[in-house]
This record gives C-alpha cells, structure tokens and sequence, in this order.
C-alpha cells in the first residue's frame, strides 16, 4: 500500500551525508499521507476497482492538488470517475501521476465521465466506448447530454483476471424515476445480450437507493440474483455514517456484478475520506469513493 512520500533531503555539507569521514548516511524523511488512516490496503495480486463522482471536477483551486495526492496514495488500479467538468484539468492529472493513464468522453455537454488507470497493473483490451446512440431515446434515459451516456471498456489485470467494465451516470433527482428505470432496462439488456459470459462490472453514480421497498428502479438487477448482485448492498442496509453520499446522506454510488465474478469480489467498502481531511467534501468531492477488490482465485 502506498503510505508514505518521500521528501528529498538536501545535503549542504557532504560530511553530513556520508561524502567524508565515516559519518553514516541518515535515512531520508518520510512523511505520513494526510488519509493514511483512512486509505484501503491494496496489493498487486488483487484488483481494486474504485468508483468516484468527483463533484463539478474541479470544484475548487485546491481540487486537482487533491485529487492527484489521493490517487497516489490510495494506489488502486482502474477509476470509474463521474462529472469531469473540465477535460484539460482532467488530463493534467493524468500526465501528472506516474504510470497512469486515462480517457475522458469528448461529446457536447458538461458533465463527463471517464477511466483512469494503473499501467503497470492494467492492459485495456477494449477502448473506451459509449453505449447506446447519441440523442436517441436510449440517450435520454441517462441524461440530457451525451456525455453522461455508459462508457464500457474491456482491461486485463497482471493476475489474469480480465473484466468488462461499464461505467453509468444516471439522471438524478426526484421526478427522473422512469427515465433511470429505463436506463436500468437497456443496462441489462446490453449485458445479457452482449457480455452474457463475461466478467461484468457495472459501476457509477446510480443516483437512487438500491434498499428502496417502494419503487426501487433497479429491481430488475435485483429480481436476477442468479446472474447479478449489488456487492454494495451490505453498505446500502447498515449505517448512514459509512454511505458514500454523506451529504444527503445516501448510498446513491453502486457496484454491480455479474455471478462470474461472485466468487472473485472479495470486499467492498466506501472510502471515508472525510474523517481524515476536513476539507474534502468542500474541496474535493460531495461524494466518497467506493472500492470493490477482486482476486482471481
């Protein structure tokens, strides 16, 4: 797990580092990440998968800075991020992270969603591509532009396990209940039509509970708990304190897979980065992360 940053001592004598006499050399200064106690443990045999609406990116001066810190320390391996607001602050951070890599959509509109990804771990297989036909019926039922349409890419992990990955932004609020039910719908649809042997990971901002009795809008993924499961659910049932939207609070970001993956998904948790930086929900993000790990095992 990637803790700690290096902070490059500066030798002004050469005696104190070791250039005479035999002075030993010290060790250089490490200091402590600002979310360590709030960061996952990850390792290269595993994936870990994040899902991140990264609010309005960037919301504020500090943003980017932010950002870029948080992904070097937390060191996961593929990023699903919703409402990327600007695609050039969005590629200086990706040429700013060693080792990554990333694709943002490039249609009209205000809001994107995006990959980001590890290289030394992550081989894309399948280029990043929207679902579904610009400003059709199907658009609609995600957003009013075309840059919140399911973005799907295909990677390989170095441990062999090779996954779909779809990536959804849905319509929010009260009153776009039918439109997220339809966009529900086509989502499954399009993974039992297309990907119906394959290791599926829908994930996104689903903006509606999963635990709704009432009307829940993805009861068709539900009702399918042969073939599809909510590895979120667990944090959707228990306590506000750890859902990923605390501002409302809600668990409105999710994590779907399909039961090829059943036995891979070993944990799913939010990543409370707010306990650890004050500033976060007013400086980087209303919402918080959610990582899934997989093995393949």
């Amino acid at each position: 797990m990637k803790l700690w940053r290096l902070v490059v001592v500066i030798c002004f004598l050469a005696t104190a580092c070791g250039g005479g006499g035999d002075t030993p050399t010290p060790d250089p200064i490490v200091e402590s990440s600002i979310y360590e106690a709030c960061l996952p443990e990850v390792g290269e045999s595993t994936l870990e998968v994040v899902t991140w609406n990264i609010e309005n990116f960037p919301m504020h001066a500090n943003t980017a800075d932010a950002v870029k810190e948080i992904i070097a320390d937390t060191d996961v391996d593929v990023i699903a991020l919703q409402e990327i607001t600007s695609k050039s602050e969005f590629n200086a951070l990706v040429d700013g992270l060693d080792g990554w890599s990333g694709h943002v959509e490039d249609y009209a509109g205000s809001q994107w969603v995006g990959y980001m990804y590890k290289t030394s771990e992550i081989t894309v297989l399948t280029q990043p591509e929207n679902l579904f036909a610009v400003s059709s019926n199907d658009d609609y039922n995600f957003a009013f532009t075309s840059a919140r349409r399911p973005l799907y890419m295909k990677f390989q992990h170095n441990n062999g396990l090779t996954v779909s990955i779809i990536n959804i932004h849905m319509k929010c609020c009260s009153g776009s209940e039918d439109r997220r039910r339809s966009g529900a719908v086509l989502l499954k649809d399009y993974i039992d039509t297309n990907l119906p042997n394959e290791n599926v990971i829908l994930l996104g901002d689903f903006n509606d509970e999963i635990v709704d009795q009432a009307d829940n809008v993805y009861q068709n993924f539900i009702d399918d708990n042969a073939n599809y499961k909510f590895t979120t659910m667990p944090i959707a049932q228990g306590a506000s304190s750890g859902w990923s939207y605390p501002s409302w609070p809600s668990q409105i970001d999710q994590i779907l897979i399909t039961n090829e993956l059943f036995t891979k998904a070993t944990e799913t948790l939010v990543l409370t980065l707010d306990n650890c930086q004050t500033t976060f929900g007013s400086q980087v993000s209303d919402h918080r992360p959610v990582m899934i790990r997989l093995n393949n095992n």
